[in-house]
């Protein structure tokens, strides 16, 4: 993904900053703002989201210009309100970065900051991964599982994604005619399609011959083609 490419030079700045204050240097005022700033931003956010999570309709109204969204997130997803145990976690950790900073014992605060902040990110990934998964592509991915040792095609239509060759799971296809759209959409198959597009796109994508319209679910919308 393109912002892999921030890795490399904020990993550098990270090191370089952390080695300054190892070595003795002073934390300047911003850069405590800063930590304690984007700190903050994401203990905030692991602890409201769960209960946002549990009340869908909360958040509905900021959506409603948008079909795709507001039918992500009527999906059915089981929160527990436990996950919001990362975002405490965070308020600890900051707690310690800023006792330890504000007494320029650095050392201790890289410790506290650095192991701490890690140990968030476990926590948050254990927690929200599968959460947020299912709102914004489950429904896609539970279709494209179903697809499993099906001998077809399958194809996204104006959104892309590569989940649907990753679930399906389908052995690489050699017939160059399988990576053209507008043979899968109007050829002679020789095999059923399946298309799957989301909401936003369903009128357009529906109104091409052929294409009959299976189920929708959370936003998308999905369609078969037969064999002519």
């Amino acid at each position: 993904h393109y912002s892999s490419l921030c890795y490399f030079p904020l990993t550098f700045l990270a090191a370089l900053q952390l080695e300054r204050l190892w070595n003795g240097g002073k934390a300047t005022l911003w850069s405590r703002l800063l930590m304690g700033g984007i700190g903050t931003l994401f203990t905030a956010t692991t602890l409201v989201l769960p209960f946002i999570g549990m009340h869908p309709g909360w958040i509905l109204p900021l959506v409603k210009n948008d079909p795709f969204a507001q039918a992500n997130l009527l999906a059915e997803v089981h929160w527990t309100s436990w996950e919001a145990l990362a975002g405490v976690w965070m308020c600890v950790v900051l707690y310690l970065g800023h006792r330890f900073f504000a007494k320029r014992e650095y050392r201790s605060g890289i410790v506290s900051v650095f192991g701490g902040t890690a140990l968030f990110v476990t926590i948050t990934l254990y927690y929200f991964i599968n959460p947020i998964e299912a709102y914004s592509q489950r429904a896609a991915v539970e279709f494209f599982q179903k697809r499993q040792g099906e001998t077809c095609y399958v194809m996204t239509k104006d959104y892309k994604s590569y989940a649907q060759w990753f679930y399906t799971r389908m052995p690489p296809i050699t017939d160059p005619r399988a990576h053209d759209e507008e043979w899968l959409l109007h050829g002679d198959v020789d095999r059923p399609v399946y298309v799957v597009c989301k909401v936003t796109s369903a009128e357009k994508v529906g109104a091409i011959p052929g294409l009959k319209e299976l189920y929708r679910k959370n936003g998308f919308v999905f369609f078969r083609r037969g064999p002519l």
